[in-house]
């Protein structure tokens, strides 16, 4: 498997080792970074116009212990519904590219990882966050 967090997005066929890359996942959170990097994960056809094409986008924050997460299908993003940002949040995709995250986005590290886990297990939005629709 390659260093998937060295690009900007990748499909959930991609990740060969749900463990090892959770683990990388959670080595660069404790580690730290110096600007919000993101990622957007898709499953579901690779092309991004197909009804059936989902994504879940995630990162981690400058802040310890915080990180983000949206979710797509269609023209519909949802995100948590008790997340903590109250206005839009810039994030790096893949840590060098603008983006960003709608209000509400932010949650604990914690949170996001085990959404990820389940996201890439199941290639279905995870259960194991409350989602509201974006603002």
């Amino acid at each position: 498997m390659t260093d998937l967090l060295d690009r900007i997005g990748f499909h959930v066929d991609d990740v060969t080792d749900v463990i090892t890359f959770l683990g990388q996942v959670r080595d660069l959170a404790t580690r730290g970074v110096e600007v919000p990097h993101m990622w957007a994960v898709a499953a579901g056809p690779v092309d991004p116009t197909h009804e059936d094409h989902i994504e879940l986008e995630f990162g981690i924050s400058t802040e310890a212990d915080k990180g983000a997460l949206a979710f797509g299908a269609g023209d519909t993003i949802y995100v948590p519904a008790h997340g903590t940002n109250d206005e839009d949040i810039d994030y790096q995709l893949g840590g060098a590219h603008p983006a960003g995250f709608p209000p509400k986005a932010e949650v604990p590290i914690d949170k996001v990882i085990a959404a990820l886990e389940q996201y890439v297990r199941t290639r279905q939005r995870p259960t194991v966050i409350d989602w509201a629709l974006a603002d």
